[in-house]
């Protein structure tokens, strides 16, 4: 691909008011996301934002916010050649995670409904709400173009193939593992799908600047992608349901935090990525527990409470786990 010039950072990150260090940059955005979360929280306590008012934040991150931070993402990407091997990395993480989850809950003789909570809780990362906008506010360090790639070309397939499988057969014991063409066919036309090819389209047509009255609303739309993820979390926080889960989500928080991130650059290494690609390879699959598996799951019949308790103890660990890993990592 064409060399891209030099100039401030685009996307989220270009709306802080300082410049940061890679490193003290990601961690501040870490805390910020803890704090957020926590607000998330207390919001729910006094009933300000009601936990039926999730899904609506869930929705504005997929068709407006998520869409704006890829394309910004993307049209003045400095494309490399080894992006094709990120989702070969990403989908290797994952079957790896699948096989380590299906050996454990075997071992541990969990009933199935909790097995499959537990595969799919610690078999995909938040790598859209959580991944990118984290990044994206990371900068230096980080391939922009390798995490929309590991996102959307790796995690949003396997979230309607791998995931859906994996509940049909645990939460429904008589089924067969199988998943829904049609919902295959649905994810793969989200906006955050077509911003991916609205992004390389620009990109390889040259265009690496959006005129103002464009650019500065996809700017804040994109800026809002963690916030809101982030306040969705806080809402999810049930305190009551940890003291009888501690056993599942202390081993999804050992697995999704720190596990998946050394079979991560084991995969990168071994693919001879290196690197901002090797690191952002690795960042990714060290990601909490995606939010759509909660979803998918128990609309499957999974055991929500163990999926929920998952999304939210590592997510707000994540906050503590990935400037630790950024810290080895450069």
């Amino acid at each position: 691909m064409r060399p891209r010039p030099a100039g401030p950072p685009r996307g989220p990150g270009s709306l802080a008011l300082r410049e940061l260090p890679a490193e003290a940059a990601l961690t501040e955005t870490a805390f910020g996301a803890l704090v957020i979360i926590l607000a998330g929280a207390v919001a729910r306590r006094f009933g300000i934002i009601r936990p039926s008012d999730g899904p609506l934040l869930v929705r504005f991150v997929i068709y407006l916010a998520l869409p704006a931070l890829i394309v910004l993402i993307l049209i003045d990407a400095d494309l490399d050649g080894a992006l094709i091997l990120v989702p070969v990395a990403a989908f290797a993480i994952h079957f790896l995670l699948l096989g380590l989850s299906w050996v454990a809950t075997r071992v541990w003789g969990m009933a199935r409904p909790r097995a499959g909570a537990l595969i799919v809780a610690t078999a995909v990362g938040n790598t859209g709400f959580f991944g990118l906008p984290l990044i994206a506010a990371a900068d230096d360090g980080f391939s922009l173009p390798a995490a929309v790639m590991y996102d959307t070309l790796a995690t949003g397939i396997i979230t309607w193939t791998s995931t859906v499988a994996v509940a049909t057969a645990y939460g429904r014991a008589d089924h067969e593992p199988t998943f829904s063409p049609s919902d295959l066919g649905r994810s793969l036309l989200l906006p955050p799908n077509w911003a991916l090819a609205i992004g390389l389209i620009l990109n390889v047509a040259g265009v690496d600047s959006l005129p103002g009255l464009v650019e500065r609303p996809l700017e804040l739309l994109a800026a809002a992608v963690l916030p809101l993820t982030m306040v969705y979390v806080g809402l999810m926080i049930d305190l009551r349901a940890l003291p009888r889960l501690w056993g599942e989500v202390s081993y999804a928080s050992v697995v999704r935090l720190g596990i998946a991130a050394l079979i991560g650059l084991g995969v990168a290494t071994a693919l001879g990525l290196s690197g901002d690609i090797l690191n952002t390879v690795v960042i990714m699959a060290a990601m909490p527990t995606a939010m759509m598996s909660l979803v998918i799951g128990a609309r499957s019949g999974l055991r929500a409470d163990v999926l929920a308790a998952a999304v939210v103890v590592t997510t707000l660990l994540s906050t503590a786990t990935l400037p630790m890993w950024q810290a080895v990592l450069l």
